[in-house]
């Protein structure tokens, strides 16, 4: 489907997207609870949330695995 050098963008993508969303959606039910109006409050948090996440899981898909080079050795 994709050629396998697009991996780590395709997985950072899919990774701030699911962090964003489920995130987005616990800290607006913890804040302003599950009344009324809630999916409007979570989808705004999310939109706001996943231009934050997804640039910075890419980035972290990049330099995560440096750190646990570093960090472990053999």
């Amino acid at each position: 489907m994709f050629n396998s050098k697009f991996a780590p963008f395709i997985a950072g993508t899919l990774m701030g997207t699911f962090m964003s969303f489920v995130m987005s959606g616990v800290i607006t039910a913890y804040n302003t609870g599950m009344s009324l109006g809630f999916m409007g409050r979570w989808m705004g948090a999310w939109a706001f949330s996943w231009l934050l996440a997804v640039p910075l899981a890419v980035a972290g898909g990049f330099i995560v695995p440096k750190i646990v080079r570093y960090l472990v050795r053999s």
